[in-house]
């Protein structure tokens, strides 16, 4: 039975299949080619794998397919494959995914991204710079994508929430084992938001040493361009701007103390040639973009006697302290 292409990656996706190498089985053939394959001959074992290929094998039945698709609308989960990702993702170098499963928005991965990433320890100044750097960025309309890790992750993500923006989440493990477990409640306040949560995992799959890095070229991917805020030598976000690098996409960096250990490798992405990450305007000067026109809003102060007394003295002119007192 001929199927859509959009079934064949589903099919593929739960299989097991990685995204390298389904990456290089579609450079050579179609969606439909690959089904085609799967049960004709023995050697077509080769192209995936004796594991893979005998789990495809399985799963090419319409009912199953199906019924696991009905299953993940129950647990109010949907999925978007390949075919209908935004052409960004879809660059060689990304190493697309075959499919990400998600709960909330997914108009949101076609709107402009810039992700925000960094140490999980953090500094008061990491924390304060993240905050600062998501909380302006709403003001130009892009959507802040992030890991959900503790960290900067997470403040980047609490600075949008509380700006009033979008955020996306995208995860190393799957969507119903939210890691770390301390951060359920921030994962659920972004889907309350109209945020997105994305995973290319199954809903089910526990985090894994390999998943986390492998998940950040889909933060970069997803990007106009990454900004690290902090990162020690071996920080996962240096993944995250290599990533990016690669993509060609910007990497920018947060200017931190020399003194400190948790900023030696976002110091040392300056030194190699990243761009400072000074205040938003800078990025978005950068990226080519610009804050839309916000409607100030008048709001009435409320002043006590004194204040008011104050006030209407002020009305009049500059005063020193002392003739103010006097007055």
């Amino acid at each position: 039975m001929l199927f859509s292409d959009d079934v064949v990656y589903f099919w593929l996706a739960v299989s097991g299949l990685t995204a390298r190498k389904a990456n290089k089985l579609f450079a050579e053939f179609s969606p439909y080619d690959l089904w085609e394959k799967v049960g004709r001959t023995v050697t077509d074992k080769n192209l995936f794998g004796e594991k893979v290929y005998d789990t495809l094998l399985r799963y090419r039945n319409e009912d199953f397919l199906q019924r696991c698709m009905n299953s993940l609308s129950d647990r109010g989960i949907s999925y978007v494959t390949r075919n209908k990702m935004p052409e960004r993702l879809l660059q060689s170098e990304v190493d697309p995914p075959i499919m990400l499963y998600y709960r909330g928005d997914i108009s949101l991965l076609s709107t402009d991204c810039m992700a925000i990433v960094g140490t999980r320890a953090c500094s008061s100044y990491g924390r304060d710079a993240a905050t600062r750097l998501a909380t302006d960025l709403c003001a130009y309309n892009l959507t802040i994508v992030s890991g959900l890790a503790t960290g900067i992750d997470a403040y980047a993500h609490r600075a949008v929430l509380k700006a009033g923006g979008k955020t996306i989440a995208v995860l190393g493990s799957g969507l119903d084992r939210v890691t770390p477990t301390t951060n359920v409640k921030l994962y659920e306040e972004i889907l309350a938001s109209g945020g997105l949560v994305v995973s290319e995992y199954a809903p089910n799959f526990e985090g894994m040493r390999y998943s986390f890095p492998e998940r950040n070229r889909i933060i970069s991917g997803l990007s106009i361009g990454t900004i690290v805020v902090e990162a020690g030598l071996k920080s996962g976000a240096l993944i995250t701007s290599s990533y990016a690098a690669e993509q060609n996409r910007y990497v920018f960096a947060v200017p931190g103390s020399i003194l400190s250990s948790k900023s030696v490798g976002s110091n040392r992405l300056l030194y190699d040639g990243a761009i400072p990450a000074l205040s938003a305007e800078d990025i978005c000067d950068t990226v080519k973009l610009t804050a839309p026109k916000i409607e100030k809003i008048s709001r009435a102060i409320q002043l006590d006697i004194f204040e008011q007394k104050i006030y209407n003295i002020l009305q009049s002119g500059e005063e020193s302290f002392d003739a103010l007192v006097l007055k």
